[in-house]
């Protein structure tokens, strides 16, 4: 048979100045269950802290790939993929730890139904409160609250809270737009068909446009709710110093997601996301103004780098490519 020998999944671990959140990654991986064979492959993506030793001393059974110098996030990605020989591939970032049982489920998935392309797991963070999972499509009303803060007052009302406890529960495995890429399943043959992650998104929306050209090549998406994953969010990228509060780089993240909405759905929807953005993050400066939201001098400063980036951005424009 074709698959006999094969892996049933590989696991592709991209790597950089994480040592430690990606040895205790690979702890938890180790532990999994259910799955028979498994495939490991990290890629170094030109770190400096040891990490590549550290993890080939603790793990051996893992394939190791080094890009040096580094070569960012997507292309490492891509090059574990290219070296995987797993039946399907899952894409883990190296600040996430899965349960037991967590690969099992988002494989059942893939196996039972031959039309779901991209399985999302269920993030937590580390105190196991539920952490953000799924989506629809974003649109521009998505965009203008993304940028505004209005998710931050709306937590603050109970009654949004409650709706948000409701909207949690449902299927174990729903339909859903898109997952974001932390703990994915993908089926090969989806993978195979539209293509590696784009390297032209600067960091941020590969997860999104893969789940989009996923969807419009015919498979679906879905969230399987009891794939629980503990994800560090942001651990790595919220270490630098032009990080906003909430651990991102918000500049990036807006611009690539207008650079996605062009790709996706051609100028005029892409020039729209620009201005959505653009408005939410000037009632988002007013809201802080007013007390409304809280003042934070790192946020303070990647707004206003983020409103700098999105002035006059032309989203024709694709990010360097690594």
């Amino acid at each position: 048979m074709r698959d006999a020998g094969r892996p049933r999944l590989s696991v592709i671990v991209p790597t950089h100045d994480a040592r430690e959140l990606t040895l205790a990654c690979l702890r938890a991986l180790d532990a999994s269950l259910g799955l028979g064979s498994l495939e490991i492959v990290v890629v170094d993506d030109g770190s400096r802290d040891g990490s590549f030793d550290a993890i080939a001393a603790a793990h051996p059974h893992v394939k190791l790939v080094r890009l040096d110098p580094g070569c960012g996030f997507t292309v490492a990605v891509n090059t574990g993929v290219a070296s995987a020989t797993g039946r399907d591939l899952a894409l883990l970032n190296s600040d996430t730890e899965v349960a037991p049982d967590a690969l099992a489920r988002l494989v059942a998935a893939l196996d039972r139904d031959a039309a779901l392309g991209v399985a999302g797991a269920a993030l937590v963070y580390p105190n196991g409160e539920d952490q953000w999972s799924a989506g629809s499509e974003p649109s521009l009303a998505w965009l203008f609250v993304l940028s505004s803060g209005l998710a931050t007052l709306a937590h603050r009302l109970a009654a949004y809270r409650r709706w948000r406890r409701r909207d949690g529960a449902g299927p174990e495995v729903q339909p859903v737009g898109w997952v974001p890429g932390a703990a994915i399943v993908v089926r090969r043959s989806a993978w195979e068909a539209v293509g590696p992650l784009d390297t032209r998104f600067a960091l941020y929306a590969q997860d999104l446009d893969l789940c989009v050209r996923v969807r419009r090549a015919g498979w679906s998406v879905a969230l399987v709710r009891g794939a629980r994953v503990v994800h560090h969010l942001g651990a790595t990228i919220g270490a630098l110093p032009e990080s906003s509060a909430d651990r991102a780089q918000r500049a990036l993240l807006w611009t690539d997601l207008v650079r996605w909405a062009h790709r996706a759905r051609g100028p005029r929807f892409g020039h729209a996301a620009r201005h959505a953005l653009l408005a939410g993050a000037w009632l988002r400066v007013a809201l802080t103004a007013l007390g409304a939201l809280p003042r934070d001098r790192r946020d303070r400063a990647a707004h206003g780098a983020a409103i700098a980036a999105l002035t006059g951005f032309d989203v024709t424009r694709d990010a360097p490519n690594r």
